[in-house]
């Protein structure tokens, strides 16, 4: 936002034929003033490309009518489905408001600064939870996605990764299955826990008997994935299934089957979490949880647009994933 030929104020207030405080209130609020003044104002600032100056309304203390959005950054951002997608989404919920998007990626420095926005989406909290205290206690209006945040004042959208978790690995017990793998994502993130204790929950409900042994970490790493499933496959306790922390992980599974000439799902069932739709081609299709991420974003871009116009309450919401039957699991003879 900058003012290329240097129009001020008070001129869009003589060709509007109204004062610069109308003006003013014209730019921070339009509701404010009257239709016919309204129109004027709109009318001026079209024919003479008025382009307010950001730190002019800062000043004024106008909106900026933009939003935040901070993903953490990790190795392998730039080509995770889950960061591409909630920039997407987050992009197109807020363009349908008229809203614009400011995003910030956080590498292990705290300098997102507040004052150039509205409000603020945290696509999940991950090493960054004094920057999160920071901006609420700069009364930002905030919203948190995909993590549960208990212990703050803070609006969240989660999604119920113990459920997901806890469905899938249920769906495998109920075809036959007893020797079940889980290949886990990072451990100090809360969603990576969460599947780990929804798995460990349908093994032991299930009366199969859990095993630490059957949990491998691979943190969201297809090359650390690679690994793992190396050591379980020249390993005596080989299993019948594999439930993924994430689609990518999946697709190594799959990618490993066929190289060793594994039949996928007669000797190796497999079934991921996210629903990537890049897992719908190829020979197979993949069996997983969908994240509802579409509607975990455009359920927080509503909530941090109606915390930022009426200082309304934070709100803590979870919605719940859905298993996609395709075609990577089978029934053991």
């Amino acid at each position: 936002m900058f003012s290329s030929n240097k129009i001020t104020i008070k001129e869009v207030a003589e060709k509007a034929g109204v004062s610069i405080a109308t003006v003013s209130r014209f730019l921070n609020k339009p509701t404010s003033i009257k239709k016919e003044n309204r129109e004027r104002v709109e009318k001026a600032i079209k024919e003479l490309d008025y382009r307010p100056l950001m730190y002019a309304r800062l000043l004024a203390g106008a909106k900026l009518n933009v939003f935040g959005l901070i993903i953490p950054g990790y190795e392998g951002i730039f080509y995770s489905y889950y960061a591409l997608e909630i920039i997407r989404t987050s992009a197109i919920a807020l363009n349908k408001k008229g809203i614009d998007l400011h995003l910030h990626i956080f590498w292990n420095k705290d300098n997102f600064k507040s004052s150039l926005v509205d409000g603020v989406i945290f696509a999940d909290i991950i090493g960054n939870e004094a920057q999160l205290e920071r901006v609420i206690k700069e009364g930002i209006p905030t919203v948190v996605l995909n993590k549960k945040v208990d212990n703050l004042e803070v609006s969240s959208v989660a999604i119920d990764n113990f459920k997901g978790a806890y469905d899938a690995t249920e769906f495998l017990i109920n075809h036959g299955h007893k020797k079940i793998t889980h290949l886990a994502g990072d451990l100090g993130v809360q969603c990576a826990q969460e599947r780990v204790e929804g798995f460990k929950a349908a093994i032991e409900k299930n009366g199969i008997g859990f095993n630490k042994e059957s949990i491998k970490v691979t943190n969201f790493s297809r090359k650390e994935a690679r690994e793992q499933l190396e050591k379980i496959f020249s390993s005596k306790e080989i299993p019948t299934a594999i439930f993924c922390c994430s689609d990518d992980v999946a697709s190594e599974v799959l990618s490993f089957a066929e190289e060793n000439k594994i039949e996928i799902p007669d000797k190796l069932s497999v079934i991921g979490f996210d629903d990537n739709p890049h897992c719908l081609y190829g020979r197979l299709m993949l069996t997983t949880v969908r994240q509802p991420l579409e509607k975990m974003t455009a359920l927080g871009v509503d909530i941090l647009e109606e915390i930022s116009n009426n200082n309304a309450p934070p709100k803590k919401v979870v919605v719940e994933p859905e298993l996609i039957i395709r075609d990577t699991v089978a029934f053991l003879r």
